[in-house]
């Protein structure tokens, strides 16, 4: 008998009723999300998992992969120490992967460290800690014998521990698979790259703050900094309580943009063939309205051309622009 989706997770959670809350969690999210990238290429929700096999073994898989990590780990430090500055020790962390999940984890105290088991034969691994920057590299030996399916099917994330008090840089990049960043409150800059694969930010504060993937979805929550810039295509984008004092820049095609509770002196909301909504913390008169659209409606058109010291600009075709103020 074939599952559905919900019966499938709920199995598959189950199955994996021994590992951490938080790593169960971003498990099922995970394949949640293979699901519906499947779907959105053409696979049923049926036939996506009936190619995972049954839970059970889906479980022992990935149970696998969480029990064979390797760590690599960069320089130790007295446990005692409460902080982790930038210029204490690792000042960069840089990860590149491919077809690997990278998911940020954060702990008390040092030192930086990767978990992740590499497969004999079809991964290599490039790791080392000098200077001050913290470099993992990640890539697979051969795709030629790989499809959009296989590459699916095969569940491989990498975890990225970082003390809480890191503040410093992190560039995160991967490909055909998604990154999940939480709890980070002193990045100097966070960079996070993805290739058809979902981004999602939350709790996070960067000074700045750089989004970019590709026919997938870029979801922030409770984000804040300087700037902030995210950007994907063929996806939507969604920013959820995000103040950045400077600049806000949520651009897509082929998708929606929403906004909630935005904070900033200049926003920008950029898309083609979607909808531009959501709430903006201020006064509508302290702002310059920039808001135009085609085949759809607009709330703004009665504010357009207004001047003010802030600017908010909200663009789209084929779809409507439904913004409002809050106080």
């Amino acid at each position: 008998m074939l599952m559905n989706a919900n019966e499938f997770l709920a199995v598959l959670g189950h199955e994996l009723g021994d590992l951490a809350a938080d790593d169960r969690q971003q498990i099922l999210e995970y394949y949640q999300e293979l699901i519906l990238d499947g779907e959105e290429q053409g696979y049923s929700e049926e036939e996506m998992i009936e190619g995972f096999g049954n839970p059970q073994d889906v479980a022992k898989r990935v149970r696998a992969e969480y029990g064979g990590m390797v760590v690599y780990a960069g320089s130790a430090r007295d446990e005692e120490a409460k902080d982790y500055r930038a210029s204490d020790l690792v000042h960069t962390i840089q990860v590149e992967a491919t077809n690997v999940t990278i998911r940020v984890r954060t702990v008390e105290t040092g030192p930086i460290r990767v978990l992740f088991k590499p497969r004999e034969n079809r991964d290599r691994i490039a790791f080392s800690e000098e200077n001050g920057v913290f470099c993992f590299r990640h890539e697979m030996r051969s795709l030629f014998h790989l499809n959009w399916l296989n590459l699916l099917w095969d569940f491989s994330i990498l975890i990225l521990e970082v003390p809480k008090n890191f503040a410093g840089t992190m560039v995160l990049k991967t490909s055909n698979a998604g990154i999940r960043a939480a709890n980070l409150q002193n990045l100097m800059r966070g960079e996070f790259v993805a290739m058809n694969g979902k981004i999602a930010l939350k709790n996070v504060h960067a000074e700045e703050t750089f989004l970019k993937t590709a026919n997938a979805f870029l979801d922030m929550e409770n984000v804040s900094g300087r700037r902030l810039e995210a950007i994907t295509n063929n996806g939507n984008v969604s920013a959820k309580e995000c103040d950045f004092r400077e600049g806000i820049l949520l651009q897509t095609k082929n998708g929606f943009v929403t906004g909630r509770n935005l904070i900033s002196d200049c926003i920008s909301m950029q898309s083609c063939n979607g909808s531009i909504t959501g709430t903006v913390i201020g006064n509508i008169n302290d702002y310059t309205i920039d808001s135009q659209t085609v085949n759809g409606s607009n709330n703004l058109d009665c504010a357009s051309g207004q001047m003010g010291p802030k600017k908010l600009t909200a663009r789209t075709t084929n779809g409507r622009i439904k913004i409002e103020f809050i106080r």
